[in-house]
Order: structure tokens, then C-alpha cells, then sequence
């Protein structure tokens, strides 16, 4: 692969914004390549704070993608709904923005999990989880990072097989990550 020179991460939380960093590094992306949106100030709603900020960051990812390889990853929970209104509410952001809907050929990741992204490093750590239930609150999960991000690069690889404890947004999240190879 090689290597973009900027990836910008838009995520609701730190804990997106750290799973997405560690895989990127494993990817072999340079640290002085990863770029995070600053964290909205705010203990307000960040999956909404990500939808409005999508169609700035798309905007000037397809900028600087004309003159360098790039990408763009988007990390947004479903909460409790179903991760494909959540990715039609991001390409919902793009057409009000008067912006085209993501290109198949474009570097833009979209990471979805089912009720939040804590679900994905417990089962990414060989936990048997369900996407209904919050695990927001466990304590583990912090330290659980890095063995999540470098199990997923290992679950991401061409002919990797899936545990059968992998949850249905993560395994959807497969081919997305793979849009950075």
C-alpha cells in the first residue's frame, strides 16, 4: 500500500479517535500522518456534532486528495439504531451540503458501530457481546484498545477469517477499513 500522506480522523469520541490511531499505526501509517478533528468541547450529542462537521471534512479531503494520497475516516455510533441509517444520514449530510455522495473510489472511511465503539474492542478482544446492550462503562476497555486495534488489522486482512463472536457492525466494518489499502 502506499502510504497517505495525511489521514484525517472525525470521530465522536476519544475512544474512536485512539482505535482508529492504533490501526492506522499498525497499518504503517506514520504518527506525524494522523490527524484528529478536535473532540467537540461539549458533552453534548456527538454523533450529531460528526454529521454536521461530515461535509466540511469531505470537502476538504477531495481538496487535498487531488494533490496527495489521502483519506478521511469517520467514526459515529449507531447508538440504538441501525447503522445503515446512520451511514444514509451521513450521504443525507452531503446532498444538503450540495456536496456529491461518496465515490467508491474515494479514501473515505466510514466506521459505524452498533451502539458504541466499546462493543468493538470487547469483541475485538474475544469477548461475546450483542449490540443492544451499552458497555460504555466498563472499566477494561481503555487498556483494551491497542489489542483491539491490532486484532482488527489481523481480522481486516485479505482472507481473514471472522470469529463467529464478531458482532454484524464490525464485520461490516471490514470492507470499509480495507477502502484504505
Amino acid at each position: 500500500m502506499s502510504k497517505p500522506s495525511q489521514v484525517i480522523v472525525l470521530a465522536e469520541d476519544a475512544r474512536q479517535q485512539q482505535l482508529a490511531r492504533r490501526y492506522l499505526q499498525r497499518l504503517g501509517v506514520d504518527s506525524h500522518a494522523i490527524r484528529n478533528v478536535a473532540l467537540p468541547s461539549s458533552r453534548g450529542c456527538g454523533e450529531q456534532w460528526v454529521r454536521k462537521r461530515y461535509p466540511q471534512e469531505v470537502k476538504s479531503y477531495r481538496g487535498r486528495s487531488k494533490r496527495a494520497k489521502s483519506a478521511l475516516i469517520i467514526a459515529i455510533d449507531a447508538d440504538t439504531g441501525e447503522v445503515a441509517q446512520r451511514v444514509r444520514q451521513l450521504g443525507t449530510a452531503l446532498a444538503e451540503a450540495e456536496l456529491d455522495a461518496r465515490g467508491d473510489g474515494e479514501t473515505i472511511v466510514h466506521l459505524v458501530p452498533k451502539r458504541n465503539v466499546e462493543t468493538w474492542i470487547l469483541c475485538l478482544n474475544g469477548r461475546q457481546v450483542d449490540e443492544d446492550t451499552d458497555y460504555s462503562r466498563q472499566t477494561e476497555v481503555a487498556r483494551m484498545i491497542e489489542p483491539a486495534a491490532i486484532a482488527f488489522f489481523a481480522w481486516a486482512r485479505p482472507n481473514a477469517t471472522m470469529p463467529s463472536h464478531c458482532v454484524p457492525s464490525l464485520s461490516a466494518a471490514i470492507p470499509e477499513i480495507r477502502r484504505l489499502e
